[in-house]
């Protein structure tokens, strides 16, 4: 007798065969891949490089000058810290892509997936078949520097936002001067110059702008008079030294002067909050911090990353009384696929479904994507099988959710097809 299969086969069944839309993207661009010339076991990583780090007290692989060398230096890294969910979403890669059978990598199988990955990140279909075929994405919705290109074919663009915030510096000034063929000689100068340059890009496609300026100051941002901004960004004009409160302010300004042009211009603003990397001052991602900016602008829509983790259920309640933000489960499954459970079954008890958006890869290369991809799935179906199960929610919501989550609230968010 065939055995029927569970609420979660069913629930991942589904989820696989969506064409997702990846709602936070670094991949590399295909020609910068393809241009490398392959990748080794060292070389095509992804978040556990952090962990190496901190493990190891600087660079894990010091002046190793060979893969025998690296792999040396390596083990006895993993043996103190491969329990981590960054060290997972590796394994998951290697047993998918890269033909590792066992449980660990070790001293029996490690050159076999290191000269697999070699062989295959040198083919030049397999960016193309990884990303097409394996990951089966519609789009990546991908952060795009400022002066930089995008490959549409792959990837939906947003263009990035924290020079914005460096204008008192000199060598942005001129670099953004340079790019425009204009001059700036005051913040209105300044300020046109940004929207000129946002117009360029959206002329070409993208749909919002990012700012992940929790990485170097607090996400608290308040109104700043333009005559107050105006008379700090002439003294740094000058060359004079701003004070820190000085910079605070002119950025303060800048970061409401983004979000009106996202107003104006029917642009989405993504904002990066809660994980950083090493030694990052964690309080000052603190999503509840945005509360001043969503208030002001009712009517622009924020994408807020990363579940806000750890202040994912503060997140929660912002998605919950701020009808304008957006919740982004971008990178989540990979810091801890506990964590995402927990947050997924207390968002579904308290936010519109259609402003969860449930993936974001938020790695460089197409393989993360693809292992970052099955952690997010069975960590989906594991929280709506329970939902089912525990919480009155009936399967064909489950299974709305789930396309909800990882296509169609995508889709209808950043426009994708229009």
């Amino acid at each position: 007798m065939e055995r029927k299969s569970s609420l979660r086969e069913r629930l991942i069944t589904e989820l696989a065969g969506l064409r997702t839309v990846d709602c936070h993207s670094h991949t590399r661009l295909r020609r910068t891949y393809d241009e490398a010339g392959g990748f080794d076991l060292f070389t095509l990583t992804s978040y556990f490089e952090r962990d190496l780090a901190a493990t190891a007290g600087g660079a894990p692989y010091g002046d190793a000058k060979t893969d025998e060398e690296r792999w040396q230096r390596l083990k006895p890294l993993l043996a103190k810290a491969r329990n981590v969910s960054y060290w997972r979403h590796n394994l998951v890669v290697y047993r998918k892509l890269f033909g590792l059978k066992d449980d660990e990598l070790d001293d029996r199988n490690w050159r076999q997936v290191n000269d697999a990955i070699r062989e295959r990140s040198r083919d030049p279909g397999w960016y193309n078949h990884v990303t097409r075929d394996v990951c089966n994405l519609e789009t990546q919705v991908r952060n795009i520097p400022w002066f930089e290109d995008w490959e549409p074919e792959y990837f939906t663009a947003v263009l990035r936002m924290e020079s914005a915030l460096q204008l008192h510096d000199k060598a942005t000034r001129q670099n953004l001067e340079r790019h425009l063929n204009l001059s700036i000689a005051n913040l209105a100068d300044a300020k046109a110059a940004l929207a000129r340059l946002t117009d360029q890009y959206v002329a070409k496609g993208a749909i919002g702008i990012k700012l992940a300026h929790a990485y170097g100051r607090t996400l608290h941002s308040l109104p700043v008079p333009d005559a107050v901004a105006a008379a700090v960004f002439a003294r740094a004009l000058t060359g004079a030294a701003l004070t820190p409160a000085e910079v605070k302010d002119l950025q303060d300004h800048v970061i409401f002067f983004l979000a009106e042009l996202c107003r104006t211009k029917k642009l989405i603003f993504q904002i990066h909050t809660g994980v950083q990397g090493n030694w990052g001052n964690v309080p000052d991602s603190d999503p509840l911090l945005l509360i001043p900016l969503l208030k002001t602008f009712p009517d622009v829509r924020f994408d807020l990353f990363h579940a806000g983790y750890p202040y994912s259920r503060m997140l929660g309640m912002l998605g919950k009384h701020y009808p304008n933000v957006w919740l982004n489960m971008a990178w989540m499954y990979v810091i801890s696929i506990a964590a995402s459970r927990q947050v997924l079954a207390e968002w579904l008890d308290l936010v519109p479904g259609y402003r969860i958006l449930g993936f974001g890869s938020d790695v460089n290369f197409p393989e993360m994507i693809y292992g970052h991809l099955e952690m997010a799935r069975a960590c989906v179906a594991d929280v709506l099988a329970e939902k089912v199960r525990l919480d009155f929610l009936s399967e064909e919501e489950a299974f709305c959710l789930a396309r909800k989550m990882f296509r169609d609230n995508g889709v209808e968010f950043y426009g994708i097809g229009r």
